[in-house]
């Protein structure tokens, strides 16, 4: 018996090169627009812009063989915390954000790389209380001083006016 599951065990093993298959390759996610959004990554300490008021912790990281861009927030003023799985579709040359957080809110952004950092926005047709869909718009700039700005809108008139949610400036959180 056992030498037959052993040798189920090597047919299994050697079934696909036997007949010719291979597993597909991973995809390679090293062009220029699967790496737009590297600016982002580190471990991070995120500042209400213009001060010294800590607002969260965030820390991002590249994953899944370089495709897949992670998030986890955790909040400084509230027991908040939430995630964000980014990624680059290639298919629809577009960056698409899956943002779901301790409130049981799940958000679907879609955009793209700007001049400055990254844009990302997304429509809530749930929204409560709301005659029209609402929009939020997330921009995230690259400084000079090698902070990350992240600044959020919402709009409740189809893009025509934007009101500010939030404005974080991120700073490398100091080495352990």
């Amino acid at each position: 018996m056992r030498s037959h599951i052993l040798s189920l065990a090597a047919l299994a093993i050697a079934a696909p090169s036997a007949i010719g298959q291979q597993a597909p390759a991973p995809p390679a996610c090293t062009s220029a627009e699967h790496r737009a959004f590297d600016f982002w990554i580190g471990e991070w300490q995120a500042f209400v812009t213009g001060t010294d008021q800590l607002a969260g912790l965030s820390t991002i990281r590249r994953e899944d063989d370089g495709c897949v861009i992670t998030e986890h927030w955790r909040s400084q003023r509230t027991s908040f915390t939430g995630r964000s799985l980014n990624i680059y579709d290639s298919q629809k040359k577009h960056w698409e954000q899956f943002w779901v957080d301790s409130s049981g809110d799940i958000t679907h952004f879609i955009g793209d790389p700007t001049a400055e950092g990254m844009q990302l926005t997304a429509e809530d047709d749930n929204a409560a209380g709301q005659p029209a869909p609402v929009f939020n718009r997330m921009t995230f700039t690259r400084n000079a001083d090698g902070t990350v700005r992240q600044h959020g809108q919402v709009s409740t008139d189809r893009g025509k006016t934007w009101t500010d949610s939030y404005d974080f400036t991120y700073r490398r959180a100091p080495a352990p």
